[in-house]
């Protein structure tokens, strides 16, 4: 079996939740023997064992991405950078598009590739993909799978969606001859609001990496060493993720118990806002701003945390709480994540009822002996939750496409 995957994101490239899946899909499919060919837009280092296709230089000609820009979860408007060439004296020239130009750019790109290369079925990552997915599809005949990571009422927090963004979901969903979500959750969602075929989506949930990870030297000592409590945030801050109902629950814990120290680590566009938000709060003391916490640092902070919190609006999966639980620490989600489907050892809250947060903080501050059995319990249930589970189902999913183009 040979897929034709088409991807935005992926590791090492430090952009989110996206590019893992990506990958822990990528290399249970190619240790169960697929031949994967991923084409990304740009040219990248990678990891793992499939084959990589640029589109910047797989064609006829190459663009030199600078460093960073091809991120993903921005808005359609959301400019990248470029260099066309260089002047006389050796500086770049920079030229800007639009994320949905370069996605077109990707699609063009894409089909070209598509006529070069020989496979079975087309797999397409996130909405930024799923241009080049359809063109593809289009340039070959050959079944064309969308996998749903998030969708435009995601990212927005509401019904106030990019409408380009959706215009994109709907027309390409309306193509696919199979779309995968991330949950039953987002299933909703593309039916419900997008006018998807129930019977055209099918439900496979992320997974995580199910062996015991090394342990680190624990950070933030000195205020552990004081009697402090460290309850974690780590994630994109964005209107998705909730991260200012995060500091309004932080500020009634603190009220009640000034012990306990809130941690955010992460990157976006609400960066700014919630760091007056901690301010005007009052909450300057008991608020640390990590940055974006990656690979051993984020190692390091998961295993030095009491709790971590995923207060997500709208949270398609959620790999975070899976994460912190592989290094030993429990969580606290919201009721709108779709991590909650598979994962029934952790606390809940809706993400708006603040007080409710606050409180079943303050409860996992108060009986580390409910914490241990969080954990204890979850890692049992976390075994059930690897990649190479989810990549069986995706694997399924093609023969099942192809067999059924054969017949």
């Amino acid at each position: 079996m040979r897929i034709l995957t088409f991807g935005w994101d992926y590791p090492p490239s430090r952009n989110g939740g996206l590019g893992v899946a990506c990958y822990g899909l990528t290399r249970e499919l190619v240790a169960a023997g697929a031949e994967v060919i991923f084409v990304l837009p740009k040219t990248q280092q990678t990891i793992g064992g499939a084959r990589f296709v640029f589109a910047d230089q797989s064609r006829r000609v190459r663009v030199r991405e600078v460093e960073s820009l091809l991120q993903p979860y921005h808005q359609g408007g959301s400019l990248v950078h470029f260099i066309v060439g260089y002047d006389r004296e050796g500086k770049p020239i920079i030229r800007s598009r639009t994320i949905i130009e370069e996605a077109h750019r990707f699609a063009h790109q894409a089909s070209l590739i598509a006529q070069e290369e020989t496979f079975d079925v087309i797999h397409a990552h996130d909405w930024t993909s799923y241009l080049a997915g359809v063109a593809a599809k289009l340039a070959s005949g050959k079944p064309l799978i969308l996998h749903v990571h998030a969708t435009s009422f995601d990212q927005a927090a509401s019904a106030n969606v990019d409408p380009e963004i959706y215009k994109i979901e709907r027309e390409a969903f309306a193509l696919a001859d199979r779309v995968v979500t991330v949950s039953q959750f987002t299933k909703n969602i593309i039916v419900e609001r997008h006018g998807v075929l129930p019977e055209k989506v099918v439900v496979v949930h992320n997974g995580c990496d199910t062996h015991e990870p090394p342990r680190h030297e624990q950070t933030l000592q000195e205020l552990k060493a004081q009697g402090k409590r460290i309850v974690l945030y780590h994630g994109r801050i964005t209107i998705q993720k909730g991260v200012d109902y995060f500091v309004r629950a932080a500020r009634r814990v603190v009220d009640v118990d000034p012990s306990v120290v809130f941690v955010i680590s992460g990157w976006g566009d609400m960066m700014r806002q919630i760091i007056e938000q901690v301010g005007a709060m009052g909450l300057s003391q008991h608020v640390i701003f990590a940055g974006a916490l990656w690979e051993d640092e984020r190692d390091r902070m998961y295993q030095s945390a009491d709790l971590v919190v995923m207060p997500s609006v709208s949270e398609p999966f959620g790999l975070v709480p899976l994460e912190a639980l592989q290094h030993g620490t429990p969580s606290l989600i919201s009721k709108q994540s779709g991590v909650g489907e598979v994962m029934s050892h952790v606390l809940r809250v809706d993400f708006w009822d603040v007080d409710e947060m606050a409180n079943k903080i303050l409860a996992a501050m108060r009986y580390p002996v409910m914490r241990r059995q969080l954990v204890q319990e979850g890692k049992q249930q976390l075994q059930q939750l690897s990649w190479r589970e989810a990549a069986t189902k995706v694997y399924d999913l093609y023969r099942s496409l192809v067999q059924y183009l054969r017949a």
